[in-house]
């Protein structure tokens, strides 16, 4: 499948897609996951605009459903402060994040370029730069970002001697490498090859009935690509802290 794996320019930018459909993003009082205080921003801008590999120039693509708290958060919020951002609504809930990401790779604005997947629900420091990692390396196919813990909110890739992905897993503890829930892939045509690849093997990467974009990376690795992780520093998960502090 090499002939999909075309080296990113140098100067192309990446395309960034951030799925907010999921069934957590809103909440009974009408506001939102991504507008949680995180000290003087929200946990989108404390995740989002602290990526190394974030411009002002970006053109985001922003998944969410098609309802009244949603589209308020997208009307005074996302256009507000992204107004080159892209929305894609969708009018029910979708069969999961790796779902949801493909629905924004409709508008991506670069197919050639790497598309970066943010779930945007984990702060962490990282100074990597992504188009040129995957400028440097014609077979590599996918990135994630990860850090060391063994807690189960958390997905999972197994790596073998030379750093080389093996396997990753949804929900399961299959090693210390934990997903910091940003993933990249070398460009569009990668990414639709690993999503078919969990369609065809779902019975097996689905957790709970649905399809996430973690698993995605094992379809990447099987189209002949290679996936390496990226370290993730000084990691804070609000979800985590959150019921820690509850419980």
């Amino acid at each position: 499948m090499r002939d999909v794996a075309t080296s990113p320019s140098a100067t192309a930018p990446l395309n960034i897609v951030i799925p907010m459909a999921g069934n957590d993003f809103e909440r009974p009082d009408g506001s939102v996951k991504a507008e949680t205080p995180v000290g003087k921003t929200t946990l989108l801008g404390a995740t989002l605009e602290a990526r190394a590999w974030w411009s002002g120039a970006a053109v985001p693509v922003f998944v969410l459903r098609d309802r009244p708290a949603s589209q308020r958060y997208a009307r005074e919020t996302l256009l507000a402060r992204y107004p080159t951002a892209r929305i894609v609504w969708l009018s029910e809930m979708s069969g999961g994040a790796a779902w949801s990401a493909a629905a924004g790779m409709a508008l991506v604005a670069f197919p050639d370029a790497p598309v970066v997947v943010d779930l945007c629900d984990i702060m962490f420091d990282c100074d990597a730069d992504i188009a040129d990692i995957f400028a440097a390396d014609a077979n590599l196919g996918g990135l994630a970002l990860t850090f060391a813990s063994r807690h189960p909110q958390y997905s999972y890739l197994s790596l073998g001697e030379d750093g080389r992905m093996q396997e990753a897993r949804e929900k399961v503890v299959i090693s210390d490498h934990a997903s910091a829930g940003v993933y990249a892939f070398r460009n569009a045509a990668v990414f639709h090859l690993a999503l078919a690849h969990s369609l065809e093997n779902r019975a097996r990467l689905s957790h709970n009935g649905l399809l996430f974009v973690c698993p995605m990376l094992n379809g990447v690795v099987a189209h002949g690509f290679d996936v390496r992780t990226l370290p993730a520093r000084n990691v804070f998960d609000v979800k985590i802290a959150d019921a820690a502090l509850a419980g």
